[in-house]
């Protein structure tokens, strides 16, 4: 967070450590991403936050020394939690899309900017991140009145799959790209989370097993990628000439 330091060097840390990311990926998600506009600091040695203030991250100076150097990549920006004005202002200067998740659009008590009709195209949808419950634990855990709604929402039904159900409205929503995790189209719940946050123990630790990937599975996920729309169909015509 020597952001001072940082900037005396045009950044050539932070556009070293993106340049080998892309190395590695196609598509880069930056967590966190509001620290970059504010962060709060907590002097060394304190026992609560209580003595904390908020200091100004380097903002969009960071991310366009990142594409003069770089030119443009496939980065997301994680907009998730408490969103200000001014964090608002730096994803939109940016050009990243941002994040919505399903598992938090469906709070009974009030609207969200996570439901898929309030979308615009400019955006990643996800069935929920790794900090996050597999679609049938979250399941068991959310409010009943949440699941109600999500059962309303989407016209889940028994018979479909309550994880399909979602799904699909990930997958059919105008989100430019829709994420779910593979524990989700496995319908996986209690005990195949990846992680959860603040706890030690016990997380990164799920596998795929050999077995689970089956071609019935992928036949499922293929009619709904060509259902709607995420699927390339003159790369996917020429494979099946």
């Amino acid at each position: 967070y020597r952001w001072e330091a940082h900037r005396s060097t045009g950044y050539q840390w932070w556009i070293t450590r993106l340049w080998y990311c892309f190395e590695l990926y196609d598509v880069v998600r930056i967590d966190h991403f509001r620290g970059f506009d504010e962060y709060f600091s907590i002097p060394y040695g304190s026992k609560t936050a209580a003595d904390g203030h908020w200091e100004k991250g380097p903002g969009i100076e960071l991310f366009r020394a990142v594409e003069q150097a770089l030119g443009k990549r496939n980065i997301i920006a994680e907009d998730l939690g408490y969103m200000s004005d001014t964090v608002r202002q730096l994803v939109r200067d940016s050009g990243f899309p941002g994040m919505k998740v399903l598992e938090f659009a469906f709070d009974s008590r009030d609207t969200s900017c996570y439901l898929p009709h309030t979308y615009t195209p400019h955006c990643i949808c996800y069935t929920g991140t790794h900090d996050n419950s597999p679609l049938m634990l979250w399941r068991e855990e959310a409010k009943p009145e949440d699941i109600d709604y999500a059962r309303e929402y989407l016209a889940l039904t028994e018979a479909e799959g309550f994880h399909w159900g979602v799904l699909r409205g990930g997958m059919g929503s105008v989100a430019m790209l829709f994420v779910a995790q593979m524990q989700d189209y496995l319908e996986l719940g209690a005990g195949c989370r990846m992680n959860k946050p603040s706890t030690l123990g016990g997380n990164w630790e799920w596998r795929l097993l050999s077995g689970e990937l089956t071609d019935s599975l992928a036949d499922r996920i293929y009619d709904a990628v060509r259902i709607y729309g995420r699927i390339d169909r003159k790369k996917d015509e020429s494979k099946s000439e």
